[in-house]
């Protein structure tokens, strides 16, 4: 009985595999050999960091090490600012540290960076020093807030005179 039993459910297996490896060749028209595929938009080829128009990827800024003259690793950009026409303004680097723990942010004008290619890669240089980074005020994080959002905060009251809450 067992065999029976074993014998169905393998035969079950295979009819649903041969049924659903058919396809219906009345819905899709045959194709002949001479017919070209149907064009569509180009496709954007991807060159590492750069795609084939040369244009850079963001993901390539953030996270690359930054060389000194030297070619020796001062940071790590960490973030990066735009103006209003989208051209980068500032970017964030820290400084220091080891292994990414106790390093500096610090703010540091993208004019002062350099940037090149290394193979498929993204090579970024500045003539700043080491301890000219270091030397450097900390960036505090001081994004700002949308209008709206400003208008709506709470003003700051003392806790004395702040008014009860109602319920």
């Amino acid at each position: 009985m067992l065999k029976h039993i074993v014998l169905a459910a393998f035969l079950t297996c295979g009819a649903i595999g041969a049924y659903g490896q058919t396809t219906n060749q009345a819905s899709a028209p045959p194709r002949s050999a001479t017919s070209p595929a149907p064009a569509g938009p180009p496709a954007t080829v991807s060159t590492g960091d750069f795609n084939a128009s040369g244009e850079m990827a963001s993901s390539a800024i953030i996270g690359a090490k930054v060389h000194d003259g030297a070619g020796d690793t001062i940071g790590k950009i960490d973030d990066l600012y735009l103006d209003d026409n989208g051209a980068i303004k500032v970017v964030v680097v820290t400084v220091g540290g080891v292994m990414g723990v106790g390093g500096r942010d610090v703010a540091v004008k993208w004019s002062d960076i350099k940037f090149q290619r290394d193979g498929k890669s993204v090579l970024l240089t500045t003539n700043l020093s080491k301890d000219a980074l270091m030397a450097m005020p900390d960036y505090k994080d001081q994004r700002r807030q949308p209008e709206s959002a400003a208008a709506t905060a709470p003003r700051s009251a003392s806790p004395t005179n702040a008014p009860a809450p109602s319920r």
